[in-house]
């Protein structure tokens, strides 16, 4: 009896053996056909010609196992003027990019060009001249145009303040030309004709809204002024 049960105790461990062979070729052939056939190979950018940088490293992702999140971020960290991004996964290798992009409101003159900034002060690019026809931020301080890079947020308060204002102005159809930050405290916006004053320290909401009645009551009353100063309890405004 020892003798013949010795045969059968092999064949059963090399089958176990062969099975677990077959299972892990089984296992590692779909492992590779799976990281080839779902390989991103086409990217289609829909916001038309524009040059998006870091595509040719997702074209080594697989699409079932790289995450959204992880190809946006890639996306983002490349293209400091891409505000989001929208992926779409057409199977097996199509990958379809939607973005959105920081727009510049205002341009920030320094000491060896300009930097254009977006709503939230985040430099969307840095040229040497400037044509844009963009309001002009004449800042107090001349930062030093190679110590920032596109991406780099500009997080001084009055330029943080002024941009915050600015928004503001626009949505009431108001113009400016430029900013002057000449203080600490002092935002004037140089409309064609007139002047609007804020304070970087008094309540925003509060000189929005004060700025807001008086110019309806103002158009309401087809009155013309040149200059109205928030930074005080009452505004003052000059005629």
């Amino acid at each position: 009896m020892p003798a013949s049960s010795s045969p059968k105790k092999f064949l059963t461990r090399l089958l176990k053996i062969l099975t677990i062979i077959f299972l892990a070729s089984i296992f590692f052939s779909g492992l590779y056909f799976s990281g080839n056939y779902f390989k991103i190979k086409t990217i289609v950018v829909d916001n038309g010609q524009v040059d998006v940088l870091g595509l040719d490293e997702i074209k080594n992702y697989n699409m079932l196992f790289s995450s959204e999140k992880e190809i946006s971020n890639l996306i983002i960290s490349k293209n400091p003027s891409v505000q989001s991004v929208v992926l779409e996964k057409k199977y097996p290798s199509t990958l379809i990019v939607k973005l959105s992009f920081y727009q510049p409101v205002m341009v920030l003159p320094v000491d060896a060009g300009f930097f254009f900034l977006a709503q939230d002060g985040r430099i969307i690019k840095k040229t040497r001249t400037n044509d844009s026809g963009l309001p002009v931020i004449n800042f107090y301080q001349k930062l030093n145009f190679q110590s920032y890079n596109p991406g780099d947020v500009v997080d001084f308060k009055e330029i943080s303040e002024g941009l915050f204002f600015l928004k503001s102005l626009v949505d009431f159809d108001l113009k400016p030309v430029s900013l002057d930050i000449n203080g600490i405290n002092m935002l004037v916006f140089n409309l064609l004709d007139k002047k609007i004053i804020f304070d970087s320290e008094k309540d925003r909401s509060l000189q929005v809204y004060q700025l807001e009645q008086i110019v309806r009551q103002f158009k309401i009353e087809g009155k013309q002024y040149k200059e109205i100063d928030l930074r005080f309890d009452k505004p003052v405004v000059r005629f």
